[in-house]
């Protein structure tokens, strides 16, 4: 009787460790996950500054080309819209053009980074788990 008492408490232990097992895991991958995407969050939100502040640049070099365009010609007015000919121009191919490649390309760098994350910690239990297992076995 005493004997089957200990295996039931055997197997609700064994049970209990499992089940804590797999939600560890679980909040491990999750941790991963996050990580990585917050990862990929701020690296976004820097090169946006970056953008910003290159558009920025831009704007100003190409208001004084326009000026300079305008003091050539004579006429500042002129000037101004020649130079906006080419933004114009630039901006009706890149609405006109589907931005599916660009959706694409940015899910793919997403999941490839997440993946990586993922595996990195993966490797790095199953290095640890082994080493663990050769100092058990010394």
């Amino acid at each position: 009787m005493e004997n089957d008492t200990r295996k039931d408490n055997d197997a609700l232990n064994l049970t209990s460790e499992v089940r804590l097992y797999i939600e560890k895991r679980i909040e491990l991958l999750t941790l991963t996950i996050a990580e990585q995407v917050s990862l990929i969050a701020a690296q976004t939100i820097q090169q946006i500054i970056g953008l910003l502040l290159l558009g920025g640049a831009a704007f100003f070099f190409w208001f004084a080309l326009s000026f300079l365009l305008g003091q050539w010609i004579g006429n500042i007015g002129l000037g101004f819209l020649i130079m906006s000919v080419p933004l114009f121009i630039g901006a009706f191919i890149f609405s006109s053009r589907k931005s599916k490649k660009v959706t694409d390309s940015i899910q793919a760098d997403i999941l490839k980074k997440t993946l990586q994350g993922v595996n990195k910690e993966f490797r790095r239990e199953l290095t640890e788990g082994k080493k663990s297992e050769e100092n058990s076995e010394e």
